[in-house]
């Protein structure tokens, strides 16, 4: 680990608490422009679990109430709560590409949103503990101004085996070792889809750092304009198993 990832997972719990999960819970309100192509409740309220060590995502009641989402190793399936499956889709990222992602311009079925938010929920609840994993390598950057502050960077490289937005990605540190903000490019929504997620209202959860509010702002060279948010993501209570 580089210096400044070890100050990251200290301020957010430490590695040693980080290590010891296998399952967060996460419940909450989805809200943004993004949200709008997804069919039945669209994750408004929702009820997330994801595991630690392997990339598994459980969406609670989506496409609706009584059914659920299992995003599992890259593999996406709709159940019910009897585990009776409704549909599946063994390679579902290459389905936003070519001839059949233009209907993904304009609306996602239950599979593509299993997908998307599957890994994406992966990805920001295991953050920073996931920046620690073999098989993502990370490099600090030049530090950056914003707001009048100083944050520094880290670099992450994603190996391809991970399902994630993009191979690379940055993540943005204020001067308590907080994630403040994550910059990456959504390639399952197109190759322009640049995205700064900013993060705030850190708190603690059994002992493990989260930043509740998160918002995703479109993301140009050299400037975040403050409108329109893609992703408005608001964790209200998150719950930690050992």
């Amino acid at each position: 680990m580089t210096e400044l990832l070890d100050e990251v997972l200290t301020a957010h719990g430490g590695v040693e608490r980080w290590q010891s999960v296998s399952a967060i819970t996460a419940r909450g309100r989805l809200g943004g422009l993004l949200p709008q192509r997804f069919p039945g409740n669209k994750l408004a309220k929702f009820t997330v679990e994801v595991e630690v060590a392997e990339q598994r995502t459980v969406l609670q009641d989506f496409p609706r109430v009584g059914e659920c989402a299992v995003f599992d190793k890259g593999v996406v399936r709709i159940e019910t709560r009897d585990g009776e499956e409704l549909g599946s889709r063994t390679d579902p990222r290459p389905e936003f590409f070519g001839l059949s992602g233009v209907r993904r311009n304009l609306h996602w079925d239950a599979l593509d949103t299993a997908y998307f938010a599957g890994y994406a929920f992966w990805n920001y609840l295991n953050a920073p503990l996931l920046l620690a994993r073999d098989d993502i390598t990370v490099t600090e950057a030049e530090p950056w101004q914003e707001s009048g502050q100083q944050w520094r960077r880290l670099q992450a490289t994603f190996a391809p085996a991970i399902d994630t937005h993009c191979r690379q990605q940055t993540f943005y540190v204020d001067n308590g070792g907080r994630i403040r903000r994550h910059d990456f490019v959504a390639e399952p929504v197109g190759s322009w889809a640049k995205a700064a997620l900013y993060c705030d209202q850190h708190r603690e959860f059994d002992g493990l750092t989260f930043p509740t509010r998160r918002r995703v702002l479109p993301r140009s060279v050299g400037r975040v304009p403050s409108w329109p948010t893609l992703l408005a993501l608001d964790f209200d209570d998150i719950e930690i198993k050992r």
